[in-house]
């Protein structure tokens, strides 16, 4: 019975210095990111795909549904592409952006982490302009698009992409699950479907 006590005694312990770990780091959420760490996908990344539709909406349901489905992924430069663009601006938006206020802030965390994990298996450098990274990878999926093989090659050659064109795009036609992107973008997009979801489900 003793050692149960103290068993029971250290347990509770711990679950306190989680829980005031986590209060912590929500009290310490810093919504006024660096500039470098915020962009926008332009205007033209996904064509006619969406007119007519929220582009922020948009590009979270590419972000959503290629993280949710990698399989479906596979062989789809330029869909995964945009995929990974639209993680990279909706991160840093829904951060900054008031339009997002009301977005729990562990889903914003959620987000930034998702889009640290993914730069690491894309080589992105960590300390990447998020601009350019957009920008390449828009570029990239417009170039794979139009068959422009050269194209696609010189919007992933900047000093962003540290694996260096090839690998870049090689790895954006078979990018491997990214369980935590899975998680934070299905997360985010509850706020944006707060009625029960956009549909897209972890089926990893």
């Amino acid at each position: 019975m003793l050692k149960k006590s103290c068993f029971m005694k250290r347990r509770a312990m711990m679950l306190a210095v989680l829980a005031l770990a986590g209060c912590a780091g929500l009290r310490g959420f810093n919504s006024n990111l660096p500039a470098a760490e915020i962009g926008y996908l332009p205007a033209d990344a996904f064509g006619d795909a969406i007119q007519g539709e929220d582009p922020a909406i948009a590009a979270t349901n590419a972000a959503t549904y290629a993280f949710a489905h990698p399989g479906a992924m596979q062989g789809q430069p330029a869909e995964m592409a945009l995929a990974v663009a639209s993680l990279e601006a909706m991160a840093g938006q829904f951060v900054t952006g008031g339009r997002w206020s009301d977005m729990d802030n562990t889903a914003k965390l959620q987000m930034l982490d998702a889009r640290a994990k993914v730069r690491v298996v894309l080589g992105v450098a960590p300390t990447a302009n998020c601009q350019d990274v957009i920008d390449g990878l828009v570029g990239a999926a417009q170039a794979i698009k139009r068959g422009d093989a050269a194209g696609a090659k010189l919007a992933v050659a900047g000093p962003a992409f540290t694996k260096g064109p090839e690998a870049t795009l090689n790895l954006l036609a078979h990018f491997p699950p990214v369980p935590a992107a899975n998680v934070a973008t299905v997360n985010a997009s509850r706020y944006l479907y707060p009625a029960g979801g956009n549909g897209f489900g972890m089926d990893m």
